[in-house]
């Protein structure tokens, strides 16, 4: 099996530079036109960012309107080994062989790799680990696994249920109303100074955070709608009296004991101009919670986000179509991306939820993700083809989903 840096790295033969010194100047619109008969082989698109700077800055400018809409997750798969001591090995798993030929072994940074780490979250290509016995925040490159960041934690016995990126910070929620931040990537390698925040004494715990229209927003394990202003892109200096994080009421959803809050927990995703909201509608008699126990999923809940142009009211509504998206959601890694035209990747459809599959009982089968899609529900009829409700957990090591890095990384920031 190939090492994941094949597919990342420039082409071994190098042409002169005064041969690109003209095809460096091309028209953005057939720039364009050739990213789009690259999507979606990630060799090919790697080769094109590694021939010349203005190509990958253009590559860079492009990623989330050209290629992330259009290139579903790779799978990271944790492949046990069940004869011998061996702890086995993670593989690199895509939709269809336009995407990666085959799969390929990840070199999982030893960090990462270790039965101390805990998984917090998969943000922009990365992995976010809680190596608690170290005290350390741990990132590791998604695809590579290689090791770009290593921090102390601002709290080392707290629990740190949660951490992300966004395209300016890693925030970091210590316990169920705390949260630290850092500018991300860090501009030195000295000791981070975390910045220390408070959320709403109303809030619960934060499940997901994403951006949507230049907006840091968040829900929490009981779908209550969270607005970071302290992360926002253009964010100034706050005066004191000035929260740094706000909630914001809305209106249309159901009561918070008849969803999943503890394995999953509700997601926010973007697809195209509309903020969806995933709940997991589950069964009361198997809620799992703390215990550890598998969750009873039995319908799939999407509600859409309407607020008024003041920003006064906003209501959930539920929806029964994505739009014609593909929604992929990481229930280890916490996440969840909306793809608007992936059918060219295997059997990828539209209007379909994909998870990645964590039931023990398909470890030996060659799916990776269950398709469902928005009101989807399971019928008691079907106990008699011995089929059962979806079961969810969130144990590592798992599977979870990869992103190249290189689709997050501005044009201007500094790389890791």
């Amino acid at each position: 099996m190939k090492s994941p840096q094949l597919f990342l790295e420039t082409a071994p033969s190098q042409p002169d530079p005064s041969e690109l010194r003209d095809w460096s100047h091309l028209p953005d619109l057939i720039l364009r036109e050739v990213l789009q008969r690259l999507v979606p082989c990630l060799r090919s698109l790697s080769a094109f960012a590694g021939a010349c700077r203005p190509w990958r800055r253009f590559l860079l400018a492009s990623a989330s309107t050209l290629l992330l809409p259009r290139i579903p997750p790779l799978l990271l798969k944790h492949e046990r080994c069940y004869f011998g001591g061996s702890p086995g090995s993670f593989l690199l798993r895509a939709w269809s062989a336009l995407v990666i030929r085959q799969p390929i072994t990840s070199p999982l940074a030893a960090a990462a790799a270790s039965t101390s780490a805990s998984l917090l979250s998969s943000s922009r290509g990365l992995l976010i680990f809680l190596v608690r016995p170290r005290g350390l925040l741990v990132l590791v490159d998604a695809l590579t696994g290689a090791e770009r960041l290593s921090l102390p934690l601002p709290s080392p016995h707290a629990p740190h249920h949660y951490a992300a990126l966004t395209t300016t910070h890693l925030v970091l929620f210590v316990s169920k109303h705390a949260f630290a931040s850092i500018p991300f990537p860090p501009a030195a390698a000295a000791a981070p100074d975390w910045a220390h925040h408070r959320l709403p004494r109303a809030a619960s715990f934060v499940a997901s955070i994403t951006e949507f229209r230049g907006r840091v927003l968040g829900v929490t394990d009981r779908a209550q709608l969270l607005e970071f202003r302290c992360l926002a892109a253009a964010a100034a200096p706050a005066p004191e009296e000035e929260a740094a994080v706000e909630m914001l009421p809305a209106t249309g959803l159901p009561d918070a004991a008849t969803f999943e809050s503890w394995h999953f927990g509700p997601r926010l995703v973007v697809a195209g101009d509309r903020l969806l909201l995933l709940l997991l509608m589950t069964d009361p008699a198997h809620r799992g919670g703390a215990t550890g126990r598998p969750v009873k999923v039995h319908r799939v809940s999407v509600h859409a986000l309407h607020e008024t142009p003041d920003g006064a009211m906003r209501r959930w509504e539920e929806v029964d179509n994505l739009g014609g998206y593909s929604v992929f959601v990481d229930c280890a890694g916490r996440s969840a991306v909306a793809c608007a035209d992936a059918a060219g990747c295997g059997d990828v459809a539209g209007n379909c939820i994909y998870f990645a599959e964590m039931t023990f009982h398909r470890e030996y089968c060659q799916r990776y993700w269950m398709s469902l899609s928005p009101w989807w529900k399971w019928e008691h009829s079907a106990a008699a083809e011995n089929k059962d409700a979806a079961t969810i957990s969130r144990k590592w090591p798992s599977q979870t989903w990869a992103y190249p890095r290189l689709f997050f990384q501005s044009s201007t920031a500094a790389q890791l």
